[in-house]
This record gives C-alpha cells, structure tokens and sequence, in this order.
C-alpha cells in the first residue's frame, strides 16, 4: 500500500515537471525568436536612421564649406536628403506595420540617396 502510494507520487511529480518543462520550453523559444526578429527590424531602422543624419552631416559640412560643386547640385542633394526623410518614416510605419517587404525597399532607398549625397558633397568645386 506504501509503495503503491510513493509511486503514484513519483509519477505524478515526474508528469508535473514534464508539463512545466514543455510549457517552459515552448513560451520561452517562441518569445526569444520573436525578440530576436524585432531587433533585427529595429537595428534596420537604426542604421537607416544614421545614414540619413550621417548623409546631413556631410552635406551642411560641404554647404557651409561652400565646396558644392554649384547650386544646382546643392538644390538636388537637398531634395534628395529631404526625400530621405520621408522615407524613413514610411521605413518607421512599415516596421510598425511589419511589413518586412516594404522596410527592406525604403531602407534600400535611403542608402542609395545617402550613398549618392556623400559622393556628390565631397565633389570639389571646379575653379
């Protein structure tokens, strides 16, 4: 009688933490993947973030420098930066959305402008 009780114990105590690891295991590797994947979006949204402002930097340094190569690029480059802006709160709004599609566009876009106005803000004036 004894022993029948203390192995009805025994099972059950190994059925209880059987249970409680499946549940362990299951919330936290859905919660850890889920954390991994929004950081990946968000560390997209931060590189986009600096390349616009680090594109800024090097465009006032050069306008205040007055080495544009003429006003018709400076105009360009900022249409070109304004433009960057508004496409990185359309990258905000798709990673709000999650729309990885979307982000991964704008992103894209924004390096290119970024890409195009360091270039063109290091070009030298030809004298």
């Amino acid at each position: 009688m004894i022993k029948t009780k203390n192995n009805k114990n025994y099972i059950a105590y190994k059925f209880y933490c059987l249970i409680f690891l499946i549940f362990y295991l299951a919330i936290s590797t859905t919660g850890y993947a889920e954390e991994v994947n929004k950081n990946q979006v968000l560390g997209k949204t931060a590189k986009a973030r600096y390349a616009v402002e680090q594109a800024w930097e090097v465009y006032h340094d050069a306008a205040l420098g007055g080495t544009l190569a003429s006003p018709a690029i400076q105009t360009k480059l900022e249409m070109n930066l304004h433009k960057s802006r508004g496409l990185l709160a359309e990258a905000y709004d798709a990673e709000d959305s999650g729309d990885t599609k979307k982000l991964n566009q704008m992103i894209i876009e924004i390096m290119k402008i970024k890409n195009e106005v360091v270039t063109e803000s290091r070009e030298q004036k030809k004298r």
